[in-house]
């Protein structure tokens, strides 16, 4: 049975699902993962390309949470991928 979503369900939005769809429009990630909590969000996990130019002592330093991925090829840097985690308050 699909459900129907009115404008009145959008209008009643919280902060964290604010912030879920914010992140969806910068179309700046790969993927974001949303965990829920008692019915509430509880963790959001987004993953990025970075650019290879980028320094990885520079990536360490901009966030608290994050797991990033590195693939090299012949000694260069060819790939790298970070999710950060974000836990919702």
């Amino acid at each position: 049975m699909k459900q129907s979503i009115s404008q009145h369900d959008f209008n009643n939005l919280s902060e964290e699902e604010i912030q879920v769809i914010t992140m969806l429009r910068k179309r700046t990630f790969e993927s974001i993962k949303v965990t829920q909590r008692n019915g509430r969000i509880d963790m959001i996990e987004s993953t990025e390309r970075v650019e290879q130019r980028t320094r990885i002592v520079d990536l360490l330093k901009e966030h608290n949470y994050q797991n990033i991925e590195i693939k090299q090829n012949d000694g260069r840097v060819v790939f790298i991928n970070r999710t950060i985690k974000t836990k919702v308050k």
